[in-house]
């Protein structure tokens, strides 16, 4: 068969052989960047064996004895096509007969050999081939021994080669599109600008902002009273009275409300220690102590991790205090994390068997570092020691960054931890930690966010040191709001990204037909019935379609298509940082 297809090869145009060489290293460069590594190495594995057969097959096994002849003078045969056209059509056949091998052969080889490695290894493989096929025909007197064969062969061993270089290129511009779409707006800079200066000191824009983009985006990223307790003292104020007074009632209604909410965990977590329970408080609580005025940062809820077998103890605390739960009383033995609500109050308080989700599968490989905690006394309250602390505020932002996106605060969370508890933290150990779990390189920009854009300096040691271009990861920052809620097309690519760093994981390819039907795992949380009745997962996948559709109709920033557009492109920029191969 192989020999059929090399013969209609043969038989045709020289033009039209160059051009299907052309479009065959056009087609391997696009497919190396959508299949699979290690599918892609076995499949070019599977047809560099076939093509090295193919080589043999024809210049060996279905030869003829006879006399034994060479020519080893090079170039020998343009000197002769010149009276013998038809030699360059033979010397063209030659360089395409080990074509394919240089494609394939340079695909096969381990990717994380540097690309012109893998081409000069290809083309050194091919020429020993060829010398030794030629040696052979002349030792067993089965043709023509030609050093232009040679030469021709190991030209073709290389073009098909360059199909890395192209596939380099290719991956260049794609980046470079990337970038461009991801460079920092007006607005954004600004934005940056008075954070820093309200967070670490400094002066304010001297250039005109734009105030309402600016205050817009502190509210979306949950750090409006930050921002307007820098910007109020400005002569911005009274240029922009009306606004300013608008905006100072937000404020005011947004630090009263974290202020009453405060003041109540504190007293509630009061009551179960008294009750003899010990609660660990992470993230809000904490890291808000750590900002210039405690309660300008502003959260939703309050998270505690409950030591095992105190988790039920702790339930029956909450309820007794007038909290309430959703959450059915069979789930609860069994649940990682457990929300609790009071009619008439602000609390919102979250119970963590474990920090993350163990049914994700993206992230069910986290908790294994906080799996023997032993709990410091901070600020009144029982805390994780200051470096599994940030390690965590590391990977719950890394979390929300696969999943549909990350705010400002958190690297400013970061930040701040990183240098209030500087000379606690085991810097080699934690990049050990978070390089395990392919998160180091997020966790490096998040601290060059925070020391470049935000003022909160200070010296990070080997092997952190390094510059990482964060401007691409900021602007995802920045259009997503806090944890990428801006819009339900973020919230919903999620299970693209989701799914493609699990593929990414187990070396399985992801698809669109995840993403539209997702597993039940995933949906149980949207429809409760689901944990109970798993035979309902169709029912669910055709209402979240019916929901897809119904927010579309009604105006809704939401598509599926794109959910499924966004998410490749937050895909793309996992890739970057080094999230996912």
């Amino acid at each position: 068969m192989s020999l059929k297809v090399f013969s209609c090869v043969y038989g045709m145009r020289l033009q039209m052989v160059v051009i299907w060489m052309l479009l065959l290293l056009l087609l391997w460069a696009n497919l190396c960047q959508h299949i699979n590594k290690k599918r892609w190495a076995a499949i070019n594995s599977v047809i560099f064996g076939l093509s090295a057969a193919t080589i043999l097959y024809a210049t060996i096994l279905t030869r003829s004895a006879g006399v034994p002849e060479a020519v080893l003078a090079p170039f020998a045969s343009l000197t002769a096509a010149q009276q013998q056209p038809e030699l360059y059509r033979e010397m063209l056949m030659n360089v395409f007969l080990f074509f394919p091998l240089g494609l394939t052969l340079s695909n096969a080889l381990p990717q994380k050999w540097h690309r012109w490695g893998r081409i000069i290894l290809t083309t050194l493989i091919g020429c020993i081939l060829s010398a030794g096929i030629e040696y052979a025909q002349y030792r067993c007197a089965l043709g023509l021994a030609e050093t232009d064969d040679v030469i021709c062969n190991t030209l073709g061993a290389f073009i098909g080669s360059t199909s890395l270089l192209i596939a380099h290129a290719i991956e260049k511009s794609r980046e470079r599109v990337r970038h461009t779409n991801m460079t920092l707006t007006t607005t954004e800079t600004q934005f940056l600008h008075i954070a820093k200066a309200a967070i670490s000191g400094g002066d304010l824009p001297a250039e005109k902002v734009d105030w309402p983009a600016v205050f817009a985006l502190a509210g979306q990223q949950k750090l409006l009273p930050i921002l307007f307790e820098a910007a109020r003292a400005t002569p911005a104020a009274g240029e922009n009275a009306v606004l300013f007074a608008v905006t100072k009632q937000q404020v005011i209604g947004q630090v009263l409300n974290q202020t009453v909410r405060s003041a109540e965990f504190a007293d509630l977590y009061r009551k179960l220690r008294s009750a003899g329970l010990h609660p660990i408080v992470v993230k809000g609580q904490l890291c808000s102590r750590l900002y210039p005025q405690t309660d300008h940062r502003i959260s939703a809820d309050d998270d505690l991790l409950i030591p095992d077998g105190e988790f039920m103890a702790c339930h029956e605390q909450l309820l007794t205090n007038g909290l309430t739960t959703d959450t059915p009383a069979d789930e609860l033995a069994s649940a990682d994390e457990v929300s609790y609500t009071k009619k008439g109050s602000l609390l919102y308080i979250e119970l963590h068997r474990h920090l993350f989700d163990s049914s994700e599968d993206a992230h069910d490989d986290l908790n294994h570092f906080f799996t023997d905690i032993n709990p410091v006394e901070t600020d009144g309250f029982l805390a994780m020691p200051p470096h599994e602390h940030l390690l965590y505020l590391i990977l719950h932002a890394y979390k929300h960054f696969v999943r549909s996106g990350i705010g400002l605060r958190q690297f400013c969370d970061i930040g701040l931890w990183a240098r209030a508890y500087h000379v606690e933290i085991d810097w080699q150990r934690l990049h050990e930690q978070c390089e395990s779990v392919h998160a180091a390189t997020f966790a490096a920009a998040a601290f060059c966010i925070a020391g470049d854009y935000l003022g909160i300096e200070f010296d990070l040691p080997a092997p952190w040191d390094g510059s990482i271009d964060v401007e691409p990861l900021l602007h995802d920052t920045l259009c997503g709001g806090v944890y990428g809620s801006n819009d339900l097309t973020r919230l919903h690519s999620s299970t693209v990204t989701l799914n493609a760093v699990k593929a990414s994981r187990t070396g399985e390819k992801s698809s669109v037909l995840s993403t539209v039907f997702p597993k039940r795992e995933y949906l149980e949380r949207r429809y409760p019935y689901l944990k109970k009745r798993p035979y309902l997962l169709p029912v669910a996948w055709m209402q979240r379609i019916a929901h897809y559709a119904s927010e579309k109709q009604s105006g809704t920033d939401n598509s599926a298509s794109g959910s499924i557009k966004l998410g490749k492109e937050r895909i793309e920029l996992m890739k970057r940082y080094g999230i996912m191969d």
